[in-house]
């Protein structure tokens, strides 16, 4: 089948969606500049960037969980930074090599992903229910192995990753979150997988009957949010250099939020990684912005909650191609 056949013409409204963002990002700088006179300082890009990395690596988890459709839905990735956390901090804490437990943590990750993808695409438990469950699970075994408290005590050469700087900008901003946002949209733009994802979110019964196995695509996507998850999990561990039960706390629904704002459709089926990276962007830069202003934080959830309103309606009146269960 050609790239017509799986419905791949989405590239316009994508592009409308992410010249929208980037003029939206505009002015939300600009805003944000009247509200508090310290936000255009020149270290005010740095500390911003700081905050991007955790949440992007969130953000575009959940844009391929959304886009290969089912609908999917990941709300328990908040949860896995802080349960990986927990259990990398138990490692060292027991003798392991951090970069070691690092690794493992990884691996972690990605199996609490591929509980995620048998609970919604196996057994068949609708995903908001399925991670939800999920979320409340590993955020309540993360606060329960530690009652409540961060472990500590990781040296200080591991902050390399968390809290380091190469011109001037995070390490994690320069070597995570950029390589791993250009593999991921070479590989949804460039590679067979990236089409084979785009049709399962477009029409899983037709991309089933043209040989595909949905499943595991999906699957497959649930795993690696939970991987990039827990490289989440490891920056907020170089960062604080603690493990806290809580780190991951709240994050789910920026996720969801980021994911959306970028362009990527509820449904699945459209969507790209570029809308998702300057959506990280968008939200950074208010939250950082209102916290400057000294504005509180109910503001600044209502800020992201009207964002997350106005994502949503703006892709509901896209048209859906006819969607069919296996």
């Amino acid at each position: 089948m050609t790239a017509r056949n799986f419905g791949l013409r989405a590239s316009d409204p994508l592009k409308a969606r992410l010249l929208l963002l980037v003029a939206l990002l505009i002015v939300s700088i600009g805003v944000m500049s009247v509200l508090s006179p310290y936000f255009l300082q020149a270290s005010t890009v740095p500390y911003l960037l700081q905050y991007v990395p955790i949440l992007g690596l969130l953000g575009l988890g959940q844009t391929l969980v959304i886009l290969a459709g089912g609908p999917g839905i990941d709300l328990s990735v908040g949860s896995i930074v802080s349960l990986v956390s927990v259990a990398v901090g138990a490692l060292f804490s027991i003798g392991v090599d951090i970069w070691p437990a690092c690794a493992i943590g990884l691996a972690f990750g990605a199996v609490l992903g591929l509980v995620n993808g048998l609970l919604v695409n196996v057994l068949r438990i609708p995903s908001l229910m399925a991670t939800l469950a999920t979320m409340f699970a590993f955020g309540g075994l993360a606060l329960a192995t530690t009652a409540g408290r961060p472990i500590g005590g990781f040296p200080a050469e591991f902050a390399w990753l968390g809290q380091g700087r190469t011109l001037g900008l995070p390490n994690a901003f320069l070597f995570v979150l950029l390589p791993v946002a250009a593999i991921l949209h070479v590989m949804l733009t460039r590679t067979t997988i990236g089409r084979h994802i785009i049709a399962a979110g477009n029409d899983d019964r037709a991309a089933h009957l043209s040989g595909l196995n949905v499943v595991r695509i999906r699957v497959g996507l649930y795993v690696l949010s939970g991987f990039l998850s827990a490289l989440g999990s490891i920056i907020a561990l170089s960062w604080f250099l603690a493990a806290r039960p809580d780190a991951g706390k709240g994050m789910e629904l920026l996720a969801v939020t980021i994911a959306v704002l970028g362009g990527t459709h509820i449904f699945g089926g459209t969507g790209g990684i570029p809308g998702t990276i300057v959506a990280i962007l968008v939200v950074t830069t208010l939250q950082i912005g209102l916290q400057l202003a000294n504005i509180s934080a109910a503001w600044q959830l209502g800020v992201i909650g009207l964002l997350l309103i106005a994502s949503v309606s703006s892709v509901a009146g896209l048209p859906l191609p006819k969607r069919r269960k296996i």
